[in-house]
């Protein structure tokens, strides 16, 4: 029994020993991390238009604003435009517009 206890906790320290030497994965993460530089973040400028509201009751861009974003999306390499937010000052609205992919 003394001699199976002691097997045991030699096992144990000859794991220990040998897993404490292996370099760990979030190391060999930061290794790699380090020696590849990260991409530059692409900045494109805000894709905002304005436009009259008249006062309206009826808030949607008029087809021209939303003609302008979606050309500016789709030579930015999207599909898609849609308005992610708008203010309002009296009778001006000033829009910001997203761009994303396909609806496929």
């Amino acid at each position: 029994m003394i001699r199976q206890v002691g097997f045991k906790i030699a096992f144990v320290m000859a794991a220990v020993a040998m897993l404490s030497a292996c370099p760990s994965q979030h190391a060999t993460r930061n290794a790699v991390d380090a020696t590849s530089p990260a991409p530059a973040a692409v900045s494109l400028a805000p894709l905002q238009y304005s436009w009259n509201t008249n006062y309206s009751a009826m808030l949607s861009p008029p087809l021209d604003i939303r003609a302008q974003a979606l050309a500016a999306c789709v030579e930015r390499g999207f599909d898609r435009a849609y308005m992610q937010s708008i203010s309002i000052n009296e009778d001006q609205a000033t829009a910001y517009f997203s761009c994303r992919g396909s609806d496929q």
